[in-house]
């Protein structure tokens, strides 16, 4: 699918089981080691919020929240391969730093593989600034790969 995608015309909406299972095809696409189903699943419910970008009615992108209090981790992250590079991933990302005013988070926490680069400069420019090196987190067919957390400072919405 490398169809155009108009983000005027794209809704977010909080995901029921369905809306889930559409958006895990798209995690088992975007990850080298996906989650299982069930646990992908679980994140619908307390202290996740899992959350899909539609279009026409078709789940494109998702993030999932892990909700702590003030602190808010975004857990994962991802759009349809096809539609990638069209500016969803920021679109899905500004939306999840609005969920984390909305919660009044004090902060927005990430992982991310060391070599996704385009990831990596989207959370910078998002404001997102490195915390740690976590050496040898992520599994590669041939050994591990460094994740680096990130950290963006959340400010509340004004009443």
């Amino acid at each position: 699918m490398c169809a155009k995608l108009n983000l005027q015309a794209t809704t977010f909406c909080q995901a029921d089981e369905a809306l889930a299972l559409a958006a895990y095809a798209i995690h088992q696409e975007a990850q080298y080691a996906p989650w299982s189903e069930a646990t992908f699943v679980d994140c619908i419910s307390s202290p996740y919020e899992c959350w899909v970008l539609l279009h026409d009615g078709q789940v494109v992108g998702f993030a999932i929240l892990l909700v702590v209090l003030d602190e808010i981790t975004l857990m994962d992250i991802a759009i349809s391969a096809g539609l990638r590079g069209q500016g969803a991933g920021k679109h899905m990302l500004d939306f999840v730093i609005r969920r984390c005013e909305q919660l009044n988070g004090s902060n927005c926490f990430l992982e991310v593989r060391e070599s996704n680069l385009v990831a990596r400069k989207l959370y910078l420019n998002s404001g997102f600034e490195l915390l740690e090196r976590r050496k040898g987190y992520y599994p590669l067919a041939n050994g591990r790969e460094d994740a680096l957390m990130m950290v963006r400072p959340i400010s509340a919405v004004a009443p």
